[in-house]
C-alpha cells in the first residue's frame, strides 16, 4: 500500500535509490508511522534538505520549493504533484528532545485515523517523510486552496471575492463548516483554535481545515495530545476566565461554543455575538457574559445589525441565545451540534423559499416586521 502511495504521490521510481541503503532504511521503518524532525542537509545550500519516503527513496527539497513557514515547520511544494505539500520541521525544533518525542507520538496517532486521512477537506498527514536514519522529519499533506473565512466577515469582501453570493451561500458555508467540525468530533478530534484564518472556503462553498497541527488528537486509553493554541475572541468563556483549564484537555462543549461564535459571525457579516454599542475588545466583551441577544443583558447591539438579526428564524435565534447566555456559565446547557445543524438547515430552506429579498440579503434593507 505504501509503495503504491509513493508512486502516486512522489512519482520517483525505486531505481533512483541505492539498493543497499533502501534495504537498510526499510528494515528500520516498516512499522514506523511517526517520525522525527532531523532533516539532512545534502547540498551546499543550508536550506536544501533531503527527505525519504517510508521505503527509503530520496527527494531533495530546495529553497526554491519553500512556500511558507509554520510555527515549527517549513512547507514545501512538490513539483510532480500540485495537489501535494510537504511539511518538514525547522532545525530549531530538532534539538528539543521533548518536542521531538511528542511529535513522533502525535503523528503516529493522526496516521491511525483513517477517515480523517481520507477526508479531502483536511490538510491531514497522508504519509510521513523520513531522514536517512529512518525517522520521520515531517509529512505529506493535501494542498488546500481558497480564501480564509475572514473573507465572509465583511460584505465588501464577499462582493469582491464571491460576486453574486447572498446570505444563502454564506449560510451554506457555515453548514459545511459545522459538518467538518462535527465529523472530527465523531473521532474525538477537537478543533482548538477557531480563528477564521485557519479555514478556507472556495467558490463552490467547500470548506477546508488547514491547521490540523493545532487539533486535539485522541489517544486510546490515554490522555489526548493537546495544544494551547487559541484565539481569545473565539474561545469558550471558561478558558478565558480560568486559564489553568488550558492545561487540561478541551471538551466537546467548548468546541460547540467556539463553533457557534464563528457561525454567528458568518451569518451576521462579522458581528461578534458579544459586540455591543460603544465597541470594546471582543475578548473582554465575551468575558463579561453580556450578550445583546438577551434583552435583559443591559447592553445593546450596534444599531445597524438589528436588521440582520431580525431575519434569523426563531429557532436559530433561540439556539444562539441559549448558547451565549445559559451556555455561558453552564457548558452543559450549550445546544448540541445536531440541533444547531437542524436550525441552520431550516434557515437555509426559509431563505430559499421566501419571496422577500431581505430574507436572503447579506445586508437587509429593512427589519422583519414584528421582530
Amino acid at each position: 500500500m505504501l509503495i503504491n502511495l509513493l508512486k502516486n504521490i512522489f512519482g520517483i521510481p525505486p531505481a533512483h535509490a541505492s539498493a543497499t541503503n533502501t534495504s537498510s532504511r526499510t528494515r528500520r521503518t516498516d512499522n514506523a508511522v511517526g517520525g522525527d524532525w532531523a532533516a539532512l542537509a545534502t547540498s551546499t545550500s543550508p536550506k536544501d534538505v533531503t527527505v525519504y519516503d517510508p521505503k527509503g527513496i530520496p527527494l531533495r527539497l530546495g529553497s526554491a520549493d519553500e512556500i511558507a513557514h509554520g510555527g515549527e515547520g517549513v512547507i514545501y511544494r512538490f513539483s510532480r504533484n500540485n495537489g501535494i505539500l510537504i511539511k518538514v520541521c525547522k532545525h530549531e525544533t530538532l534539538a528539543n528532545k521533548s518536542k521531538l518525542s511528542v511529535f513522533r507520538s502525535r503523528l503516529n496517532a493522526m496516521m491511525l485515523l483513517e477517515e480523517c486521512r481520507q477526508a479531502d477537506f483536511l490538510a491531514w498527514p497522508l504519509m510521513p517523510v523520513m531522514d536517512a536514519k529512518g525517522g520521520a522529519v515531517g509529512f505529506v499533506m493535501r494542498r488546500c486552496t481558497g480564501r480564509t473565512l475572514r473573507a465572509l466577515l465583511a460584505p465588501v469582501q464577499v462582493q469582491r471575492f464571491f460576486p453574486g453570493w447572498n446570505r444563502i451561500h454564506v449560510a451554506q458555508v457555515a453548514l459545511n463548516f459545522l459538518d467538518a467540525v462535527r465529523m472530527l468530533a465523531r473521532h474525538k478530534v477537537l478543533v482548538n483554535d477557531f480563528n477564521p484564518g485557519n479555514f478556507l472556503v472556495d467558490r463552490t462553498g467547500a470548506v477546508r481545515l488547514i491547521d490540523c497541527d493545532s487539533f486535539q488528537i485522541p489517544v486510546e486509553n490515554g490522555t489526548p495530545f493537546m495544544t494551547r493554541t487559541f484565539t481569545p475572541e473565539f474561545a469558550a468563556p471558561e478558558l478565558l476566565l480560568h486559564p489553568e483549564l488550558f492545561n487540561q484537555p478541551r471538551t466537546p462543549e467548548q468546541v460547540r461554543f467556539s463553533l457557534a461564535v464563528v457561525i454567528y459571525m458568518l451569518l451576521m457579516s462579522g458581528l461578534h455575538p458579544y459586540a455591543r454599542c460603544g465597541g470594546g475588545d471582543p475578548a473582554e466583551n465575551l468575558k463579561s457574559g453580556k450578550c445583546p441577544l438577551d434583552k435583559n443583558s443591559g447592553v445593546r447591539m450596534p444599531v445597524s445589525w438589528y436588521k440582520s438579526v431580525s431575519w434569523l428564524t426563531p429557532g436559530l435565534k433561540d439556539c444562539f441565545l441559549r448558547m451565549f447566555t445559559e451556555g455561558f456559565g453552564n457548558p452543559y446547557k450549550r445546544p448540541l451540534l445536531g440541533e444547531l445543524r437542524n436550525e441552520l438547515s431550516l434557515f437555509i430552506e426559509v431563505m430559499k423559499n421566501s419571496k422577500n429579498e431581505n430574507q436572503r440579503a447579506i445586508l437587509p434593507k429593512t427589519a422583519k416586521r414584528g421582530k
